[in-house]
């Protein structure tokens, strides 16, 4: 049914910036706290009290402006959008209506598409509404005037995997270049979606529904698909589709009816009277740029170069969390497939076994798990009594050698040892070296089983295997 129409999708996406204080105030800005702790008297519009901007919002608005390919405004100035809301106790918010630090930025989604960004502009968030049993609105002020970006996409998204790959490469920029922790469960991240769709050879947009309450991406692109196919459906019975907001449901897998929306312009803005335009030298923005983390972009380059896997590389750029712990333990080993058999493997199955998050594992666990495979890496321990050691490990943050020695897995490395051994043991079973011409592989495995039997899997395989071969040459010889 949907063949017949180009269904066109505009994004709007509030990040909270992960900055210490909020935009206007010098409240801390913290989430999940007590309600109404942080608050400062600008936050509940008290009279008599001025707000000055932070400059370290500016300056991850700078960051990811220059991160998104767009022209920064280095003359910062501000706008009031005058509405009238519980959760709003100006009765304005401060904004950038008129003046946005970013516009005309792009993001490329792969190789031949971009998906075009009108701009990204600084505001201030409004207080967190609670629901109580009985019906009630609460109001809680911690996140009022936490400082906010919103990024506003051009239409120009035309599916719904287009929508969330772009909104997968967005969320790797404000993490791994530390403008937000990008957390959507703590509303760090919200998006509204505006949705419609034409005839495939129309040149104009067919009516905008707006649909908000999207709290993953898995939601955002059942919900698209959805509306896609609701307002599809609609045309098809040559009714009308309605400009108005809806939500999204997860229980029934629709998009629900919130309210009517109309053109008519609701806000009246003007300049903010209390904040002065702000020339921002160039050299403040030339630093700003430079001393930013790495785009996404270019560590995936770096992974690449590494040969890992594509699939490995979209996981450690999809949680900043895990690449960073990846990192840590690959700068210091410097095995790039040891680590990713350790971080990639080992230790993300036993979080997700054990629920635990990645923000849990501190430099005191990852300095262990290094100094265990440099141990595998220097042939002192095997993978199988490593994959023995990492549980206890992890949890008791015992050294990895006091662990080998307590459960006797401490390598023989001694020559002499392995080679007495050895000769003891062909001596004994001298009927299967008539099979090495013929079968060398199987004599090797034979004559190693019996000597990891004898020694409790404490024989070091590299040196034992190199030793036992010498000494079937030698006995052949005779």
């Amino acid at each position: 049914m949907t063949n017949n129409f180009l269904p066109t999708i505009g994004l709007e996406i509030h990040c909270v910036l992960n900055t210490e204080s909020k935009m206007f105030s010098d409240a801390k800005n913290q989430f999940n706290l007590e309600p109404n702790v942080n608050i400062a008297p600008l936050d509940l519009a008290l009279p008599g009290i001025l707000p000055s901007v932070n400059k370290e919002a500016v300056k991850k608005s700078i960051v990811l402006a220059n991160s998104l390919n767009m022209e920064i405004d280095s003359l910062l100035r501000f706008d009031r959008k005058n509405y009238f809301y519980q959760d709003l106790p100006k009765g304005y918010q401060i904004t950038q209506k008129f003046f946005p630090i970013g516009k005309n930025g792009y993001i490329k989604i792969d190789d031949d598409k971009k998906i075009l960004i009108k701009e990204i502009h600084i505001e201030e968030d409004t207080a967190k509404e609670i629901y109580d049993n009985e019906g009630n609105i609460l109001l809680d002020y911690n996140r009022s005037g936490a400082p906010l970006i919103e990024i506003v996409t051009e239409p120009v998204i035309h599916s719904p995997s287009d929508a969330t790959n772009f909104l997968n490469k967005l969320k790797q920029i404000l993490t791994f270049m530390n403008i937000s922790d990008g957390k959507m469960e703590n509303g760090s991240l919200r998006v509204d979606l505006n949705i419609s769709i034409s005839p495939q050879d129309s040149n104009n947009y067919g009516t905008k529904v707006e649909i908000k309450n999207l709290n993953s991406f898995t939601n955002i692109e059942s919900a698209i698909k959805y509306e896609i196919e609701r307002q599809s459906e609609i045309i098809q019975k040559n009714q009308e589709v309605k400009q108005e907001t809806r939500k999204w449901n997860e229980q029934t897998n629709k998009t629900e009816f919130m309210r009517l929306k109309s053109n008519e312009t609701k806000y009246t803005y003007f300049r903010e009277p209390n904040i002065i335009a702000i020339q921002l030298p160039k050299e403040f923005i030339t630093k700003t740029i430079n001393d930013a983390n790495k785009h996404p972009d270019q560590i995936e380059n770096e992974l690449a170069k590494l040969n890992i896997k594509p699939e490995i590389i979209h996981l450690l750029l999809n949680d900043f969390e895990l690449y960073k712990i990846f990192i840590y333990v690959y700068n210091n080993t410097h095995d790039v497939n040891l680590t990713l058999s350790w971080v990639a493997n080992e230790l993300v199955s036993y979080l997700k076994d054990k629920k635990i998050p990645y923000s849990k594992i501190d430099n005191k666990i990852l300095d262990l798990i290094i100094k265990m495979i440099n141990l595998i890496s220097q042939n002192k321990l095997n993978k199988k009594q490593a994959k023995l050691l990492f549980p206890e490990m992890i949890e008791t943050l015992k050294d990895p050698e006091l662990l080998m020695e307590e459960k006797g897995f401490i390598q023989i490395v001694d020559k002499s040892i392995i080679t007495e051994l050895l000769k003891k043991i062909i001596n004994e079973n001298k009927s299967m070296l008539d099979q090495y011409n013929s079968r060398k592989e199987r004599v090797l495995k034979f004559y190693m089983g019996l000597l990891m039997s004898k020694t409790k899997g404490q024989a070091n395989p590299i040196i034992a295997n190199e030793i036992l071969t010498q000494i079937i040459q030698e006995f052949i010889k005779k």
